[in-house]
């Protein structure tokens, strides 16, 4: 039997109004924190963790693009 498991990121989105840029970062050590804490729940029940799957997103804007880790999907096998 197989589980997976979404966490969704974590991040903050900046303007620099005199530069004229964007910026969209991830909070990754929450998102650390979060993998560390369900890997810990998932071999507490008895799963073992058979990949990390990061998902990424992002957008194009004035020429100008930006790609972010949007979640991770873990999937476990149970043991």
């Amino acid at each position: 039997m197989y589980k997976t498991v979404n966490i969704h990121t974590r991040s903050t989105y900046w303007t620099n109004k005199e530069a004229n840029t964007e910026e969209l970062i991830v909070d990754t050590d929450d998102l650390a924190h979060e993998i560390e804490k369900v890997s810990n729940e998932l071999h507490n029940d008895n799963y073992e963790i058979t990949s990390i799957l990061p998902i990424n997103s992002g957008t194009i804007s004035n020429g100008n693009g930006y790609f972010q880790t949007e979640s991770v999907i873990i999937v476990a096998k149970k043991m």
